[in-house]
């Protein structure tokens, strides 16, 4: 605690100071003034919790300068010192509350008796204030979550009495603003120095442009701030107040700020804080540390099937660089883009990583499958954001490219065959001996190196292959199962069935009906 010590006399301050164990006391700070005008000004500068002051001193005595200490800080503890007895000082020491008088001269044991009263006193009211203020924090964020639903018919909930019980003066044409912070991290991981910190900054950013607000948590990743004032609420006040937020928050965070309207009136905080809600579900399509503001200027993008095909073509002729053109021109389309939903994005990068798996499938590129991780949908149904998503899509198709000069450098002939066979498997007359005229060797030289090299007959990889592309084509509703025969290779739709129950273990009709989305 801080101790304010008054007294005209230097060698009366300098003995109190040195004869008494402050530090027992719990006074860890002292500050001296040596007279009743510079004890005024140095507690308005330190706002000490006790002042010790004598009572006669030269231009302001220490009535007065009490008095006036009171108006700025009312709690504060005083004890007088004096060596007169006068009744009319008394009286007026006991008007000002003062918690106790010790006679001059000074006996160190009183004095102790006495400040070890006053700290007993100050420990008690900041008890009482730490739990005023908990509950009146609580009562604010309570009331900050309730006001984010609409009014209810009939109801007897009266808000704007619980804004003037919570010492805000609203009218009906108070104007509200609703700003939604987010981080990535939970609000219950940040120590608490740190959130008081935040907070703190919250409060200062705001009352920066005299404006007030309350604030509630919600799931433990949403700050909801409602900001209101009895004037009106300017875009330049709120875009201040989010820029000064940001500047924060850029040094220790991962966030996103979102904007809700202005409205008038506390029964529409509901619409403020809805836009709000719905710019944070678009931050899926923002990089971190984004203030989000409605923007109704960016068209909704419009993606078609020639995308995927686009993309898969350029897959199969191995063409790198068109590729990366293709998913960087996806991704702008998509960033900062508030007319798309999250899932239809998500459906986007799901059919690309389908596509990227399927080709590494079909050319056995095992070492593509190096991470333990293979499962498409894990990718792009956790919770990401749009360039966590994109930058794992950017390194997949590093690693298949990678993957795939590995595939030719080990072994060029039977990549080449394998390559072949992608491209000419829908062809029923496909044999064995367009595939060695492909390569420019004997049909029973190639037949001799493709099974050393992959441990099967060439009959029996082109049989499995069309499978595998038949099974992918029966999750797709739209393909009947004799146009899926004769895309990969097979004119007589019964004969697939039978090569497909062998191989599966299923008729094609039950693997649709136990895989099929």
């Amino acid at each position: 605690m801080k101790l304010l010590i008054i007294d005209d006399e230097k060698l009366t301050r300098e003995g109190i100071i040195s004869n008494i164990n402050w530090n027992k006391l719990g006074i860890d700070e002292i500050i001296e003034a040596d007279d009743g005008i510079n004890g005024v000004k140095l507690a308005k500068k330190h706002r000490p919790d006790i002042i010790l002051s004598d009572i006669r001193m030269p231009r302001m005595n220490g009535i007065e300068m009490s008095k006036e200490i009171n108006k700025i800080l009312p709690n504060t503890s005083i004890i007088f010192m004096s060596g007169y007895s006068d009744k009319e000082y008394l009286k007026a020491a006991i008007s000002l509350k003062v918690i106790s008088y010790v006679e001059k001269p000074i006996d160190a044991k009183e004095i102790e008796e006495a400040v070890k009263s006053a700290v007993q006193t100050q420990t008690l009211y900041e008890k009482q204030q730490i739990t005023m203020n908990n509950h009146d924090r609580h009562t604010k964020r309570k009331l900050a979550i309730e006001v984010t639903h609409p009014p209810v018919k009939n109801s007897d909930v009266n808000y704007q009495k619980r804004f003037h019980d919570s010492g805000y003066q609203i009218k009906n044409t108070t104007d509200f603003t609703t700003i939604i912070l987010s981080l990535k991290k939970p609000i219950s991981s940040i120590q608490d120095n740190d959130i008081n910190e935040l907070y703190d900054t919250i409060d200062s950013c705001i009352k920066k442009y005299r404006m007030n607000y309350i604030l509630g948590v919600k799931n433990d990743a949403y700050i909801i701030i409602h900001i209101f004032t009895n004037d009106k609420i300017t875009e330049y006040s709120i875009n201040n107040i989010c820029d000064d937020l940001a500047a924060y928050l850029n040094k220790s965070y991962q966030y996103y700020i979102t904007v809700g309207k202005n409205v008038t009136g506390v029964k529409n905080i509901y619409e403020s804080y809805n836009i709000a809600v719905s710019l944070l579900q678009s931050s899926f399509f923002y990089e971190y540390n984004n203030i989000i503001i409605s923007d109704h200027l960016k068209p909704a993008p419009n993606f078609n099937q020639n995308l995927m095909n686009e993309f898969e073509e350029c897959l199969n002729n191995h063409d790198k660089n068109t590729i990366f053109k293709i998913i960087e021109s996806l991704y702008k389309e998509l960033l900062n883009n508030q007319h798309v939903l999250p899932n239809y994005a998500r459906d986007i990068y799901y059919k690309i990583f389908t596509l990227l798996y399927n080709t590494a499938s079909s050319l056995h590129m095992s070492s593509f499958y190096t991470d333990s991780d293979t499962i498409i949908l894990d990718y792009v149904s956790k919770d990401n954001h749009l360039i966590d998503i994109h930058q794992i899509l950017v390194d997949k198709i590093n690693t298949f490219f990678s993957a795939l000069e590995e595939e030719i450098k080990d072994n060029a002939t039977i990549f080449s065959i394998k390559e072949f066979i992608n491209k000419n498997y829908s062809n029923e007359t496909l044999s064995v001996k367009d595939i060695s005229e492909h390569v420019y060797l004997s049909s029973t030289y190639v037949c001799t190196i493709f099974k050393n090299e992959t441990g099967k007959t060439l009959n029996q990889y082109l049989t499995e292959f069309r499978i595998e592309k038949a099974k992918n084509m029966l999750k797709d509703p739209r393909f009947k199962i004799t146009d899926i025969s004769s895309k990969v290779g097979y004119s007589d739709s019964n004969y697939f069935g039978k090569i497909f129950k062998k191989s599966v273990g299923l008729s094609p009709s039950e693997y649709r009906e136990r895989y099929g989305k």
